[in-house]
């Protein structure tokens, strides 16, 4: 608990320190500077931004040789247990000789910066030993932060963007990957780098940058050639069940549609909302390559409806005679492409050819074996009921914020799923299908593949089980946190 008034009043020094550099809000009641009248809150005439003091030489001289001693060490050894905070070197310089000499503006900047490095060492969203290897990263960045003054106030600072970059990329990096996977790697290098060649010149942070960001790009474009044959089989998936739901509406509207005084035979039912169905969604598919196979599945079914009404006049049971052979050619064609075959098929061919037998014979219309007759009407009931489920089941569902939350998901998110209670996977979104309804997560190489639906990841977020990791910029977020509760937070 000794440390408390300590950490909140290097947080509250921080929050004014970057209040008077014309971050966020005014001034807090009470916060009148140090007394030190300094020349950083002039703005030019112009309305641009403040002119700082250049930074104190000694003081640099002495984080040059920090810098030195760090670059040297080629590694930290983690021991286990052991909290990365801990290694705030900013926190713990705050009491030697060198940062008391130093100006205001200086000492103002080191306490803002470990309050940045306070927040990326808390971050949850990345790997222990990443922390330790961007925290490397806390000297070089303070002498650019105090070359050039606008670290704190503009996202395009060189330094800034080489720290948010690297610990954005740091949360694709799984520890079980160990230090010889290639980002670990290349992220470690990035950082010894700076260590080693970084004196006075940004422009080696930017140039860092952009050699890093071009390694991303690679990777990246590796991962979704990796994913390709699965997107592929998705977007095939996506479509036939997009046909499938259209085939449902036509095949309703038609049994709607029939007049009371002739309903749809019962058997019929099964048959048109599951097998024909199917049928009708592979026309569908391809309708704008081959027409005729639509239309050709819409008359067949229209005329096998029409073919099992009853016939009462000689003309209409003429008409059934010339239209069978077309019609049985149309019907086997679509059931064989389906491949449905066995007894079921031989039944409904027989009870098919019966009432066809029936029509053409009788004048009258059959006394029905009353038993079949109501297995066939609860068996047409059932298909019916499913049919009217599955176009409800579409339109369905009253949306909750995680649905909204699941509807505003883009390629390139990163997740943490609970695959089980001990075990959390770390995975990106790698691509969405058009309509939304497969969401692919792969790992960052592209394997590990596993496909959700966008109501199913609102289920996952509803229960904890997926949740979004913070693609914020880390420095803008530790900007944000100071300033809205540096006086307020409990130091732990």
């Amino acid at each position: 608990g000794g440390l408390a008034p300590a950490g909140r009043s290097i947080a509250a020094h921080a929050r004014q320190f970057l209040q008077r550099l014309g971050l966020g809000s005014q001034p807090a009641p009470g916060d009148s500077g140090d007394g030190e009248g300094l020349a950083w809150t002039e703005t030019h005439g112009d309305g641009s931004r403040p002119s700082f003091a250049a930074a104190d030489p000694e003081f640099m001289g002495y984080l040059g040789d920090l810098q030195a001693g760090a670059g040297a060490t080629s590694s930290y050894q983690i021991l286990e247990g052991q909290d990365p905070g801990d290694h705030n070197i900013l926190r713990q310089m705050r009491d030697r000789e060198e940062v008391r000499r130093a100006p205001e503006l200086d000492r103002g900047t080191v306490d803002a910066l470990a309050e940045v490095f306070d927040f990326v060492f808390a971050d949850q969203a990345i790997p222990l030993q990443m922390k330790f290897v961007i925290g490397r990263l806390q000297i070089p960045v303070l002498k650019a932060a105090m070359i050039d003054r606008d670290f704190f106030l503009s996202a395009d600072h060189p330094a800034r963007r080489l720290v948010d970059t690297l610990a954005l990329a740091s949360i694709a990096w799984a520890p079980e990957k160990g230090e010889n996977d290639p980002l670990y790697v290349r992220i470690e290098n990035t950082v010894k780098r700076v260590l080693t060649e970084f004196e006075d010149d940004l422009s080696l942070f930017s140039e860092l940058l952009l050699e890093f960001t071009e390694f991303l790009f690679e990777t990246e474009q590796q991962a979704q050639g990796r994913i390709e044959p699965a997107v592929a089989h998705e977007r095939v998936g996506e479509s036939y069940e997009q046909a499938l739901a259209h085939a449902d509406e036509v095949v309703h509207d038609r049994i709607k549609a029939l007049p009371p005084e002739l309903p749809l035979a019962p058997f019929l039912a099964p048959f048109l909302t599951t097998q024909w169905r199917e049928v009708m969604a592979r026309a569908w598919l391809n309708v704008s390559a081959s027409p005729a196979q639509w239309d050709g599945a819409l008359t067949a079914m229209d005329q096998l409806i029409w073919s099992t009404q009853p016939k009462t006049r000689t003309e209409e049971r003429r008409q059934l005679v010339a239209v069978l052979p077309d019609l049985v050619r149309h019907l086997n064609a679509g059931l064989d492409a389906i491949d449905w075959t066995g007894e079921v098929r031989a039944t409904f061919t027989r009870r098919l050819i019966s009432t066809h037998m029936l029509a053409i014979r009788m004048t009258q219309p059959v006394a029905v074996d009353t038993a079949s007759a109501v297995l066939e009407e609860s068996a047409g009931q059932e298909a019916m009921k499913e049919l009217d489920q599955r176009r409800a089941g579409k339109l369905a569902g009253s949306a909750d914020e995680f649905d909204a939350m699941a509807q505003t998901f883009s390629r390139g998110l990163w997740f943490d799923f609970m695959v089980d209670k001990t075990t959390r996977h770390r995975c990106r979104l790698s691509w969405v299908s058009p309509m939304r309804t497969r969401l692919l997560f792969t790992n960052r190489d592209g394997f590990d593949a596993f496909v959700r639906s966008e109501r199913e990841v609102a289920a996952l977020l509803r229960h904890g089980r997926l949740s979004v990791i913070d693609q914020v910029p880390i420095v803008s977020r530790a900007l944000d946190r100071i300033m809205s509760d540096a006086e307020y937070r409990e130091a732990a």
